[in-house]
């Protein structure tokens, strides 16, 4: 079974977000570069960066290495099918706000850790001038047809229509 999923994000985020964390928001969605700080996401996979066999391999061969979790745009894998993107917008008017949409596939145990971070943290930030939800997002296996939506549940990503079933 692979381990490939569709992620499909939207979130209104308010227009005064501190310039730290709309610059790595900027760096994760693939539209500014690396910063020099991460607060949003800082659970990132070890790579292995050694000349020598990963099986007999020091703790210097392997280092964090900090990857933008929303940058990818064009094709999707075919299993997952369409087109990755991400776009970060600012409305301006009667209800000012960054606006956010991202569709993207990710890889289950690779990227699960950094999407709950980034998941808790628009969580914290999203806004609505309707008083709802600022954030809504979607997941769907590739061996599946449907998106299904989904919240958190502490360190847990759940269908939102059935809490208790892990996606």
């Amino acid at each position: 079974m692979a381990d490939l999923y569709e992620l499909l994000l939207t979130a209104e985020l308010p227009t005064d977000l501190p310039d730290e964390e709309l610059t790595e928001l900027r760096w994760h969605l693939g539209l500014a570069p690396e910063p020099k700080k991460f607060t949003i996401v800082t659970d990132y996979p070890m790579v292995y960066v050694g000349d020598d066999d990963p099986g007999r391999d020091s703790a210097d061969d392997w280092e964090t290495q900090p990857d933008p979790l929303l940058a990818r745009r064009g094709p999707a894998d075919a299993r997952i099918g369409g087109v990755e993107f991400s776009e970060l917008a600012l409305r301006q008017g009667r209800f000012p706000a960054w606006v956010l949409t991202s569709r993207q596939e990710l890889h289950g145990p690779t990227h699960w850790n950094m999407l709950i971070e980034m998941i808790q943290w628009l969580e914290r930030q999203a806004t609505s001038p309707w008083g709802t939800d600022g954030l809504s997002f979607y997941l769907r296996h590739c061996e599946e047809t449907v998106l299904t939506a989904a919240i958190l549940n502490g360190d847990r990503i759940v269908s939102r229509q059935d809490p208790d079933r892990s996606l």
